[in-house]
């Protein structure tokens, strides 16, 4: 058995991408929420954090034109992958910073999907981030976050096992177990999280701790309107597609 230790990112990052597509259901429904949010604003999207990009994917078939920027190697070779199974042009993903992005055009319509924003736990990380998508934005342009709903109270959770949501190809078998955590005094959360992975026998697991920097809807929106943007707005899960969650997105624009 081969463990990949904490300390080799890369590594653990390149297990991530090949592995993580299959911890989350049909993504049909996300998309068509994001089609619709963007399309409110024109066709050049831009996806920061954008992971493997089945997201961006689905916009491009949608005939958006895309743009797609993670700072994992690995993630964005799945992504490029990804399009050229579909016969996209897979030109614009791009390793990146999404601190740091210098792209050197604005977009219609700019969006962090599943709480990746929540990543950013300093402040300076934060307005530096907020500051690159008001720059890259055209006037009258939009910016999407979704976000997590903070808890009320603190609480920690026992390791729990999760089993894909998909069918993995045949000789794979991977599942994960986390445990998590929540200060409500600081707001972070806090998940441990293992993954195991058998290919025909061959098994690798890696551990790697992820903290998460999670805001009321009033703290979003002043980080926001100090970077610039106007016309905030909160749209829940169950305003979008019908269904709760605990989740949001908000919206703003420039």
């Amino acid at each position: 058995m081969k463990r990949v230790r904490p300390a080799d990112m890369t590594e653990m990052y390149a297990l991530r991408a090949d592995t993580i597509d299959y911890f989350f259901p049909d993504r049909t429904k996300e998309i068509k929420i994001w089609d619709e949010l963007a399309s409110q604003y024109g066709n050049d999207v831009l996806h920061l954090m954008c992971g493997t990009g089945e997201i961006l994917v689905g916009l491009a078939k949608e005939g958006f034109n895309v743009t797609g920027i993670d700072l994992t190697e690995s993630m964005i070779y799945r992504a490029r992958e990804k399009f050229e199974q579909e016969g996209i042009d897979g030109e614009n993903l791009v390793v990146d910073d999404a601190r740091y992005i210098n792209i050197g055009r604005k977009f219609d319509f700019i969006f962090i999907s599943t709480g990746d924003f929540h990543h950013f736990l300093e402040k300076k990380h934060i307005n530096s981030v907020l500051g690159k998508i008001f720059a890259h934005l055209r006037s009258g342009g939009a910016v999407a976050l979704e976000l997590f709903k903070p808890p009320e109270e603190d609480f920690k959770r026992p390791e729990k096992r999760h089993r894909p949501l998909r069918e993995t190809p045949d000789g794979l078998k991977v599942w994960k177990l986390n445990r998590s955590s929540y200060h409500a005094d600081s707001q972070i959360l806090e998940i441990v999280e293992k993954l195991h992975v058998d290919e025909e026998g061959q098994i690798i697991e890696g551990e790697y701790d992820i903290q998460l920097k999670l805001y009321t809807e009033k703290q979003i929106e002043r980080l926001l309107k100090n970077a610039g943007f106007e016309n905030v707005r909160h749209l829940y899960e169950d305003d979008l597609s019908g269904e709760k969650h605990e989740s949001w997105i908000v919206v703003a624009e420039r």
